[in-house]
């Protein structure tokens, strides 16, 4: 149940703010409104208040506002004319359209630095002093004679308390030399390191991590873990022999070899010896046995100016990963199988809630960001469909033919009802497969 009512805020307010910003802007520019749905289909409770009715109907997988005129062919009125979306000028109708997203994108800056202050739950390792716990061989740490047990002490002379300014440092400086001082059994040592640029991101990484014990959180199901009888809690001691002490070390061996591995694992203050086959993963590109890391959280607050600084920090980092997944779509670096439709909002959303106030502002802010910028994509039925529309218009200095706006619907229509299924598909894949 904590699901479905989840489910249904979080996509009813991501509807709402995107129709009202159709809806306000509409009735600003003196364009008659009739309907405002919240979902399509058939209605389920409704009035009516002036010209418009305000209604929830049954399918609630998007919304609409029917405006006087809007429809392609539509017949007006002389005295309707004036209130037609139709008749309305090219600027006049980009702004109704382009406010729906621009409502969205709004939600999400908004959002953002109130989930800052409300405070969200961070790895508690961020801010716990920065002790190296493992140093992957042949990375920017390994080459600069960085070692496990170091304490960093500063980064370009700026004094670092905690892991968060660490790793804050190495992202902000991809190919760039920084100076390192760090703290080695009671001796100071100076280095210099060059963190890696990441190809998803463009952010500098070093090649090390605090320590993260092999501890499970999650088996998933499916995978070789479970059906090996591998269960969360399981502390991994070592795999083939070789001793883990790390989580990067048990990622490093399981992701390179599909090899069966016998694992030697502790629980309830015994061990266990388990044999388990990796299976190839063609999204991650690596082998996989269907563990999560058991990380712990805690609750951090910030200040109001800290929270609008992180917000839009946050923000810019969300956009990026949405164009670098969507090149990745594209170029097949990413699987389509990767995509998410509405049950896995739904199923997101439910742990969200569960989780707090705070995880579930953040999912609505992240969902309201990549609705805000998708739909401005140049695509027929999307705002930004119509917005490309506009613009053609604009400058052949006359409407575009009324058999060619047809023909683009019916496009985008079949365009978007195939997504539909795909994700679906692939959300009851992962449930059933």
């Amino acid at each position: 149940m904590t699901t479905f009512i989840s489910f249904v805020i979080v996509l009813g307010v991501l509807i709402f703010i995107h129709e009202l910003g159709h809806f306000l802007v509409a009735k600003l520019s003196g364009v008659g409104v009739e309907k405002f749905s919240l979902g399509f289909g058939p209605k389920i409770v409704g009035f009516t208040k002036g010209e418009t009715e305000y209604r929830i109907s049954l399918l609630p997988l998007g919304g609409y506002v029917k405006m006087v005129g809007e429809s392609v062919g539509e017949e007006v009125s002389e005295e309707d004319k004036l209130r037609s979306f139709a008749h309305r000028p090219v600027s006049n109708r980009a702004a109704i359209v382009a406010a729906g997203p621009i409502m969205n994108l709004v939600l999400a800056a908004v959002l953002m630095p109130v989930i800052f202050m409300i405070g969200i739950n961070i790895p508690a390792f961020l801010e716990k002093p920065s002790i190296i716990g493992y140093v992957v061989p042949n990375e920017p740490a390994f080459k600069a004679g960085l070692k496990k047990g170091d304490l960093i002490e500063s980064i370009d002379g700026k004094k670092t308390a905690n892991w968060e300014q660490v790793l804050a440092s190495l992202a902000l400086n991809p190919g760039k030399s920084i100076e390192v001082e760090a703290l080695r059994d009671g001796q100071e040592i100076k280095t210099k390191i060059t963190p890696d640029t990441s190809a998803d991101t463009g952010a500098g990484t070093g090649g090390m991590y605090p320590p993260m014990p092999p501890v499970i959180s999650e088996v998933s199901h499916g995978y070789p873990a479970e059906a090996a009888g591998i269960k969360p809690g399981d502390r991994i001691l070592s795999i083939d022999g070789q001793p883990v002490g790390h989580w990067a070390e048990l990622e490093d061996i399981i992701h390179k070899s599909g090899e069966k591995k016998t694992f030697s694992i502790g629980r309830d203050n015994g061990t266990l010896t388990i044999e388990v086959l990796p299976r190839y993963n063609p999204e991650a590109r690596v082998y996989l046995v269907g563990i999560s890391r058991k990380d712990e959280q805690t609750l951090k607050r910030y200040g109001f100016f800290e929270s609008i600084s992180k917000g839009l920090t946050t923000s810019v980092e969300m956009t990026t990963k949405l164009f670098v997944v969507l090149k990745g779509l594209v170029v097949g670096k990413y699987s389509l199988k990767t995509l998410g439709g509405p049950i896995m909002i739904a199923q997101v959303a439910g742990k969200a809630a569960a989780s707090g106030l705070s995880d579930l502002l953040y999912l609505v802010a992240f969902l309201s960001l990549q609705l805000g910028i998708i739909n401005l994509f140049p695509i027929p039925v999307l705002d930004g469909g119509h917005l490309l529309f506009f613009g053609i218009e604009s400058v052949k200095g006359s409407p575009l033919s009324e058999r060619f706006m047809t023909i683009a619907q019916q496009v985008g229509v079949v365009l978007l009802i195939g997504l539909m299924l795909l994700v679906t598909y692939n959300d009851l894949f992962r449930i059933f497969g």
